[in-house]
């Protein structure tokens, strides 16, 4: 019976949100701004998080001081590395990371990398074409997948970097902000920059002989490889997640407006909602018939900001520093936000029912 009841006050909800059409798209619309801002803000949280994923922690850069040598700017002589062998370090990789361009839109990561040892500190996957191998004729690039893509690039194209052309002799996968950099020999970095000997960071790995923050002569650091890449991460979350909080002050707004409204159309059912009470239905049966609109309401919201989401992601490209920051949709990314949309369903059907079921059925039934 009571099974019964529930599926007549739903069929009765779902017949008064159709007659409601207009009302019901605008706060679908309500609904669907705040979920789309939210799956928008919290793919992009995610996607920043892996994009600025270390691999490998267990190694230390040795770079120029007050400046983020993992990225560019770090300009150091090749007798620091000299010093390190004197340490007893016993594996010193030089590498140049750069950044060349003349705006934002054209910006571009170089990293000259040590052609017998690069494969030793990263791990990646050729997407086509061939890695960079000691021995290979000056001008040569193996690009990024990401960077690949935003020029439109394949294996034989020629990239310009710096005004000079480079033949594409491969594209890898790194799954992390690398993907977003060209990679080319160290000489051939030191004879596009006109550095002649000098390099921007050593790598080391971490033996106990130098630690994060120590000094050596000459103005140069001792950092953990990563702690940059953090660095510069953290710099997008704070505004990440203040966008997150007003997408939440939107999902609430629209929660306690979809209440208000479907307390307003039950208010003008309450004699039915009486009669039906009489004649044995449940007061749990009010829930159904709520739940029918906040239902169809909330749904329609979810779609159409899945929709705008999808759209925008096709659309709008991040870029930021020479970054493409890819969206990640994932279940752990997608279940906070479906948890908000049950409380919005939860929050419009309770709350009025509870309400209505707490009125004095007599006077419902003198109401007209």
């Amino acid at each position: 019976m009571s099974m019964a009841c529930f599926l007549v006050t739903l069929r009765l909800g779902l017949h008064d949100l159709l007659s409601h059409r207009r009302l019901v798209l605008v706060m679908a619309l309500s609904i669907a701004i705040a979920t789309s801002m939210l799956a928008i803000i919290e793919a992009y949280r995610a996607g920043l998080a892996a994009e600025f994923d270390e691999q490998m922690p267990n190694l230390l850069l040795v770079h120029e001081n007050q400046f983020s040598g993992e990225f560019y700017g770090s300009q150091i002589s090749n007798q620091v590395g000299e010093s390190l062998a004197r340490m007893g370090i016993s594996l010193i990789v030089p590498e140049i990371h750069a950044v060349t361009g003349t705006a934002v839109e054209n910006a571009t990561l170089i990293r000259g990398v040590d052609l017998g040892q690069y494969t030793r500190l990263e791990t990646f996957s050729m997407v086509s074409g061939r890695s960079l191998q000691p021995g290979d004729s000056p001008r040569l690039a193996m690009l990024g997948v990401r960077l690949a893509e935003s020029r439109h690039l394949k294996v034989g194209d020629v990239i310009s970097l710096r005004g000079r052309d480079f033949n594409v002799v491969g594209i890898f996968e790194n799954g992390t902000y690398m993907d977003n950099q060209a990679w080319i020999s160290l000489a051939d970095a030191q004879t596009l920059l006109g550095w002649g000997q000098d390099i921007s960071v050593y790598i080391i790995p971490d033996e106990g002989i130098l630690h994060p923050g120590d000094s050596l002569p000459g103005g140069i650091s001792v950092s953990r490889k990563g702690t940059s890449v953090r660095f510069m991460a953290n710099q997008y979350r704070l505004p990440l997640a203040l966008l997150s909080s007003v997408a939440l002050a939107l999902a609430i707004s629209a929660a306690l407006t979809l209440t208000n409204i479907l307390w307003r159309l039950a208010w003008a059912r309450r004699r039915e909602m009486a009669i039906l009470r009489t004649t044995g239905f449940p007061t749990l049966s009010l829930v159904g018939y709520l739940l029918a609109q906040a239902g169809g309401i909330t749904l329609l919201g979810v779609f159409l900001g899945g929709l705008f989401a999808m759209i925008f992601f096709l659309a709008v490209r991040l870029t930021v520093s020479g970054f493409t920051i890819v969206p990640r949709l994932e279940a752990p990314i997608l279940l906070p936000s479906l948890g908000w949309i049950g409380l919005m369903m939860l929050a419009g059907s309770l709350l009025p029912a509870w309400w209505l079921s707490h009125l004095n059925l007599a006077q419902l039934l003198r109401s007209e």
